[in-house]
Order: C-alpha cells, then structure tokens, then sequence
C-alpha cells in the first residue's frame, strides 16, 4: 500500500497523471491503477478528474495530509535501517560442512555483504562444533543431534537424509524395493561411517542396514558426484542432493523407509549471539538449507 501512497502523492504534488508518471517512470496507466487501487481500498473517491484540471475531493485533501506523514516517516525508517546495516561491522569466524557452503552458502555471500558490508568472515568447510571454543570459532553449522548439552545453540530447522543414485545405474542394476536390497548393490560409503551402516526405518522400528562397496570419501559432494556418475548409491543429506534431485541427475530411493528428520542448529560461544552474529545467523536461514517444521 505504501507505493500506492507514494503515487498518489505524487499526483496531487504535480496536479496529474502523466506529470506523476514522468516523475515516477511508470506509464499513466499505472499511476492510475495506483490510486484506483488506494480508492478500492478507502472505499472512497480521492480524486475529482476532468479533461483539464484534477482536484482533491474533501476525503482525498484529508488523506493526503496524513499520506505525506506517512510516506515521509517510511522513508526515514527505511535510511536508519540503512545506515544501522552499514555500520555494523566486525570479524565472524564460522565453521560450515562442505556441502552446505559450496552449494548454499557461498552462491548467496555476495547478498550478505551487499546489506552489511562492513562484516568480515572466516568461513572454514568441515564439521567443526566441537571446536568452537579451542578454535577460535564464533558460529558453527552443526547437522544433526548436539554431542554437548553445555553448548549454546539455535535452532534454524530440519534435514533428512536420502538414498540416491543415477538413472543409468538404475537402469543398468535395478532399483532396491527394500531396504535389505542394498546387498545386491554397489555402495558408495562415507569415510567417518565407522560402522559401514545406514539407518533406515522398518516396520515402525530403526533399524542398521550394513552396506558394503569398494570406495570410502570423507565428503559428501565427492560422494554425490559418484552417484550422478553412476558408480554407486549414495546416503546423503538432502541439502546435499536437492539440486541434483531437482535436474534429474539422481533419483530418490527407499522413500518409505527413510528415518526421521534431524534438527540443524548453529552452535555459538555466547548464550546470547552479537547482533552480527545474530545477521549471519539469519542470513543462514535465507539459504533454504533446512525446512522450518520437520
């Protein structure tokens, strides 16, 4: 309502349309669109027209009285909000998985410093929630349970994991119907997966599927690429998977045996974040790294 506002004043200030629209750059259609939408809304004519001369109408010389205020104190919010953007500054160490900055994080980086130029980053890939006191860390992304109830935490939404592979490995080896399927097929396994398990949900109760193939990584992406190759099936985040998902290069396997969701938090050292780290922490959850409900 507030760009109609501002059309409307513009057309009392230059006493018409197209003298309104020249000064906006908009066509006289949409100036009047404007303020037919204003009127609408009123439930009232502002505006008395006629070939030659426009008037207020005593309702519209009310209105424009308040709408010049109101328009003018949007205005001055709108630069504090500006000038208390630009003069937050300091340095964020933030610890980030792989996957998580290279495919959200850093595509959206240049949005986060075109609103606070002022803030530097550190932005160091790996798992790192552990370290944030003996590392130097502000922030760090952690993905999934908290390993220590003493940490200070936020809580940003919820991810799941998902079992993909290609088309054509499909194609070439067939589709697992079942969890135990997975015996038959080439695995591609995540290095810190001790266990050589992935967890699925079976007749209402978790259950550990072992799993086995040839190739070991310690990262999800070089795991994903794998899968698009056609080498194998993958068990991976889906934050990891969702741009391949969405192209066509992996399809979704095991739908109905997939576990719960798992929360994502952003573990800090203070109980209550700075106002820059508060910004990042916000900036994450602009990426669409996690879904707000699980």
């Amino acid at each position: 309502m507030i760009d109609s506002m501002k059309v409307f004043c513009m057309v009392v200030a230059k006493n018409g349309f197209r003298a309104a629209a020249s000064e906006l750059d908009m066509s006289p259609a949409m100036v009047s669109r404007h303020v037919a939408k204003l009127e609408f809304e009123l439930k009232t004519s502002l505006l008395k027209r006629n070939t030659r001369s426009l008037t207020l109408t005593d309702a519209g010389r009310s209105f424009y009285q308040r709408c010049g205020q109101i328009v003018s104190l949007y205005d001055q919010c709108l630069h504090q909000v500006s000038h208390d953007n630009k003069s937050i500054s300091g340095h964020l160490k933030v610890g980030i998985p792989h996957s998580i900055s290279q495919l959200h994080v850093i595509p959206a980086l240049e949005s986060f410093y075109r609103e606070y130029p002022e803030i530097t980053l550190d932005i160091i890939a790996g798992n790192h929630s552990l370290e944030l006191f003996s590392h130097g860390y502000d922030l760090a992304l952690h993905c999934g349970p908290l390993p220590d109830s003493a940490l200070y935490y936020t809580l940003i939404g919820y991810w799941r994991k998902q079992t993909v592979a290609s088309p054509s490995y499909l194609q070439q080896h067939g589709t697992p119907q079942v969890p135990d399927d997975l015996n038959a097929h080439q695995c591609l396994l995540h290095f810190d997966n001790r266990a050589r398990s992935w967890r699925y949900v079976v007749d209402q109760q978790p259950l550990d599927v072992p799993v086995f193939g040839r190739t070991r990584i310690n990262s999800s992406l070089d795991l994903c690429q794998l899968a698009q190759a056609g080498q194998g099936i993958a068990y991976l985040p889906d934050f990891t998977v969702k741009p391949m998902l969405a192209r066509g290069e992996l399809v979704s396997l095991l739908e109905a045996f997939m576990p719960p969701p798992l929360p994502m938090y952003v573990v800090h050292i203070n109980p209550q974040p700075s106002k820059r780290e508060q910004l990042f922490i916000d900036f994450l959850k602009t990426c669409s790294l996690a879904k707000a409900q699980p």
